[in-house]
C-alpha cells in the first residue's frame, strides 16, 4: 500500500514537473514544432489543391468549358460595348455643348476607320452628301477641337484629312499678345508647324493655337494646338512654331462636320 502511494506521489511530482517545464520553454517548443510541422502543412496543402483540380476537371465536360469561354466572351464584348458608349456619350455632350453656344449647324458621324502613316493620316465617316457634308468642312471634337477638314465625299461617307497629315494646311493664329497668323501644316503623324512667322513676333511655349478664319469654310476660334517648341534663328527672315495638336484620332469614336449656312 506504500509502494503504491509512493508511485502516485512520483507520477504527480514528474507530471508537474514536466508542465513547469513546458510552461517555462513554452515559446521555443511551440516553435520547433512549428518548424518541424510546416513542410507537412505545406506538403497537405498543395495535395488537396491538386486533387481537388484533377476531380473538378473530370466533372466539366467539354461542352460545360465551351458554354463557359462563350459566357466570358460576351461578358468581354457587353463591357467593351458599354465603354464605347460612354466614350461616345461623353463626346457628344462636349460636342453638342459647344455647337449650340455657337449657333452652327453640323452633322454627327462615327468614324468607320482610320488610316495611319507616316505622312499620310486620314478617317472615313458614316456620313456624306446626302446629310449636307462637303468638301473643305470642318471636323471638330470635344468643346470645339479641330480634328480636320473633309477631302472627299461620297453619298453616305466622307474622307477626313486630319490635321498632321503632311498634304495638311490650316490657317491659323496665336492666342498672343499681336494674334500672329499664319498657315499650320502637317510636319509628322502627330505634329503641326506654323513656318514663315515674321522675327519681330513674340511666340512662347504652352500658347494656344485656333483657326483664324480666313478659310471660307472653317470658323475661326477652333482650337488647333499647343506650342511646345520656337525655332528662332537671328540670321533667317523667319522662325517657325511647332504645334502638338489637342486630340488624338486615334482616341475619336465620334466627330461633328460643320455646316455654315453660306455653303448651304
Amino acid at each position: 500500500m506504500r509502494r503504491q502511494s509512493r508511485r502516485i506521489v512520483s507520477t504527480l511530482a514528474v507530471t508537474f514537473f514536466l508542465a513547469a517545464i513546458c510552461l517555462i520553454f513554452r515559446s521555443p517548443v511551440e516553435r520547433v514544432f512549428g518548424i518541424v510541422g510546416q513542410p507537412f502543412v505545406v506538403a497537405g496543402t498543395w495535395l488537396r489543391s491538386r486533387a481537388e483540380g484533377i476531380f473538378n476537371a473530370a466533372l466539366v465536360s467539354p461542352e460545360r468549358i465551351a458554354e463557359l469561354e462563350a459566357e466570358r466572351n460576351a461578358l468581354i464584348f457587353d463591357h467593351r460595348e458599354l465603354e464605347n458608349l460612354r466614350q461616345e456619350n461623353k463626346e457628344l455632350i462636349e460636342q453638342s455643348g459647344f455647337i449650340k453656344r455657337r449657333g452652327f449647324q453640323s452633322v454627327t458621324a462615327s468614324i468607320v476607320s482610320r488610316s495611319i502613316g507616316p505622312n499620310s493620316v486620314l478617317c472615313l465617316i458614316d456620313q456624306g452628301t446626302e446629310q449636307g457634308i462637303i468638301v473643305g468642312a470642318p471636323a471638330i471634337s470635344g468643346e470645339g477641337i479641330l480634328v480636320g477638314k473633309v477631302i472627299e465625299t461620297r453619298p453616305e461617307s466622307s474622307v477626313i484629312q486630319i490635321l498632321t497629315d503632311h498634304d495638311a494646311a490650316t490657317a491659323v493664329s496665336v492666342l498672343n499678345e499681336t494674334r500672329t497668323i499664319g498657315i499650320a501644316k502637317g510636319a509628322s503623324s502627330s505634329l503641326l508647324v506654323v513656318s514663315y512667322i515674321p522675327q519681330d513676333e513674340t511666340i512662347s511655349i504652352n500658347e494656344i493655337v485656333v483657326t483664324s478664319g480666313l478659310e471660307s469654310t472653317v470658323p475661326s476660334g477652333l482650337a488647333v494646338g499647343m506650342v511646345t517648341q520656337v525655332n528662332k534663328d537671328p540670321t533667317a527672315p523667319f522662325q517657325e512654331a511647332v504645334l502638338e495638336p489637342l486630340v488624338d484620332i486615334r482616341n475619336l469614336t465620334i466627330v461633328s462636320i460643320l455646316i455654315l449656312e453660306d455653303n448651304l
